[in-house]
């Protein structure tokens, strides 16, 4: 007696008749602050090497139609903020050496969780202007999704309702 149960057959497991797609969605939102600064999307991030950075385009966002793996960037946000060191003979060695003064870069970047992968298949920017937002019109100014789909096979031991 089977109560609530499917059997398939091996030969539909080996047509792959069931197969579903599976969309995920990460969502991003860019911030602008008096105090803290502004946060933007660029290539030029520190501390990631070119291998990291080969399937973003020039702005730092991820291209469509790329297979992605676990733990790769889909879009670059970072945030300079002013400089704190109180030592002013270092920053003007600095500034003397290379032409540019001490800024801290906080990396914030959204990065596709451990045990995902699939195809990104659309991307979505939104400029948000101050007659849409209400109470948080001076704050967020640019709104991106990311939708990442990925093909799942019957296999054996999936449970289907």
């Amino acid at each position: 007696i089977y109560e609530d149960a499917l059997i398939v057959s091996k030969k539909v497991l080996y047509q792959q008749l069931f197969t579903s797609l599976h969309i995920d969605i990460y969502e991003i939102n860019f911030s602008y602050n008096k105090k803290t600064g502004i946060e933007f999307s660029t290539l030029e991030i520190p501390k990631q090497s070119s291998y990291n950075k080969k399937f973003l385009d020039f702005l730092g966002i991820v291209k469509e139609g790329v297979k992605i793996l676990q733990n790769n960037i889909l879009i670059t946000k970072i945030k300079v903020l002013k400089s704190s060191c109180s030592y002013l003979p270092l920053i003007k060695l600095i500034y003397s050496i290379f032409g540019q003064e001490i800024r801290n870069i906080q990396d914030n970047s959204l990065y596709i969780q451990s045990g995902k992968s699939g195809k990104v298949s659309k991307i979505e920017l939104f400029l948000l202007n101050k007659n849409s937002l209400g109470k948080q019109a001076n704050t967020v100014y640019l709104k991106c999704r990311i939708f990442i789909c990925r093909q799942r096979f019957l296999t054996i031991g999936d449970k289907l309702c």
